[in-house]
């Protein structure tokens, strides 16, 4: 499916002004503390799970996005505001919302993690939802469920679109392999569409949308994304045949017991975020300001970088489903790439050329994303990595699960030293 975007659409986006950098960005595998028990005023502690739902521990890097902006964290901020100013804005969403959106001690123990230990985090997740939401509501709206469940990836994954929990689960919308062939999603050494945002999207709309039939309900049918249907089914025999969420979930195992409150608190933190001081990191790119466009021969992102004159970076984040850098082309199954609508013009006025310098290319292209397809457990695709003050190559290395000797070639490094900034692209272990 080819989308053709209007490029003067939205650029009201783009002129918001920008903010300067301040700290050091998270990468897009990099972790994020777990959290802890936090206490809720007199109700005493309440437990935040430790749970292979990525939000706590991963955000996703790139520079299609500004620095974090400036925070006062001495500033008051949601830790001082009180329980039933929440609560009332709660009930404003909750009685426009087809799901249950209730306060309760647990979704106030997220809330207060979001907005307080995690204000960085929210503040590139705003700013990641300005690209990423319209395409989820278009899909959702079409598939007649409700918009809220776009909040869904922020649980799932920190719209990252490279996630992947420790069980395997992947993309923004954490599908397993599995579920993903049940959806019709796509994948092989070169392509893997749960990284895809429309098509993975396009597949979580279906899945969601059966659970709700199946289920009745949205708190239940959440559950069941997150522990599957089977398990769901086995707690609510256990409960007696209880079909309330709030009934069933000491049912069920501590990640799902407190997904839907999770769910609630993003729900609240993406809508009020504004009145809690957080500054959204704008995105340079716009949806709206791209465009697709058929491409008919394997090509490099690469050579797409130098004839475009873009970023590897921002090829990177507009197509995600590549995993080698690279755009396959067979007779039987063709690809699309997506490019900022200017750039997508520069293509088709290169075409040719482009074609000609791919096809001269070719032999060595594929020598090389033969060795990246068959020396990286799993054919995954690149992260790209940031060096920090005190990084070694050892120590980042043993984080990402590889060797380094894997890192210098992968890098066309000479020596082990590093330089603060540097960039390196790595192919982790699952």
């Amino acid at each position: 499916m080819t989308f053709h975007i209007d490029r003067f659409f939205a650029l009201f986006l783009i002129s918001l002004p920008l903010f300067t950098q301040a700290g050091e960005r998270f990468s897009a595998r990099e972790t994020i503390p777990e959290a802890d028990t936090i206490t809720f005023g007199d109700k005493g502690p309440v437990s935040i799970a430790q749970d292979d739902s990525l939000m706590l521990r991963q955000i996703f890097d790139s520079d299609t996005f500004e620095g974090i902006s400036e925070i006062d964290m001495a500033a008051p901020d949601i830790l001082a505001v009180p329980d039933s100013v929440i609560q009332h804005r709660l009930k404003v969403l909750d009685a426009r919302s087809p799901l249950s959106l209730e306060f309760n001690p647990e979704v106030r123990a997220y809330i207060n993690l979001y907005l307080g230990k995690r204000r960085e985090m929210v503040a590139r997740m705003v700013g990641l939802s300005m690209y990423y939401y319209e395409i989820f509501e278009s899909i959702l709206d079409r598939y007649e469920i409700p918009l809220e469940l776009k909040h869904l990836t922020i649980v799932e994954s920190a719209l990252n679109p490279k996630a992947r929990s420790r069980a395997g689960a992947t993309g923004l919308w954490q599908f397993m392999y599995s579920t993903g062939k049940m959806y019709n999603l796509y994948y092989d050494s070169y392509v893997d569409e749960r990284y895809d945002p429309v098509k993975s999207t396009e597949a979580a709309a279906r899945l969601l949308k059966r659970l709700y039939e199946d289920y009745g309900n949205w708190d239940m049918a959440l559950a069941a994304y997150n522990y599957g249907s089977g398990n769901v089914n086995k707690a609510i025999a256990r409960s007696g045949g209880k079909r309330n969420y709030w009934e069933v979930r000491d049912y069920m195992p501590r990640e799902t017991r407190n997904y839907v409150a999770a769910f609630i608190a993003v729900n609240y933190i993406m809508t009020y975020y504004r009145e809690h001081g957080i500054i959204p990191e704008l995105p340079r790119i716009a949806y709206q300001q791209t465009d697709t466009i058929n491409v008919k021969s394997l090509v490099s992102f690469d050579l797409l970088s130098k004839k475009l004159d873009m970023p590897i970076e921002e090829l990177q984040f507009l197509n995600p489903a590549f995993k080698l850098d690279a755009i396959p082309y067979t007779p039987t199954r063709h690809y699309a790439i997506v490019l900022p609508s200017d750039k997508a013009l520069e293509f088709a006025a290169q075409e040719k050329d482009i074609y000609q310098e791919a096809h001269q290319a070719e032999a060595a292209l594929k020598k090389t994303l033969s060795y990246k397809a068959t020396t990286t457990p799993g054919a995954r695709g690149s992260v790209i990595y940031r060096v920090k003050k005190g990084d070694t190559l050892s120590g980042i290395a043993v984080r990402y699960g590889v060797t380094v000797s894997k890192l210098k070639t992968w890098n066309h490094l000479n020596s082990t030293k590093l330089s603060i900034g540097q960039r390196l692209t790595i192919y982790p272990r699952k």
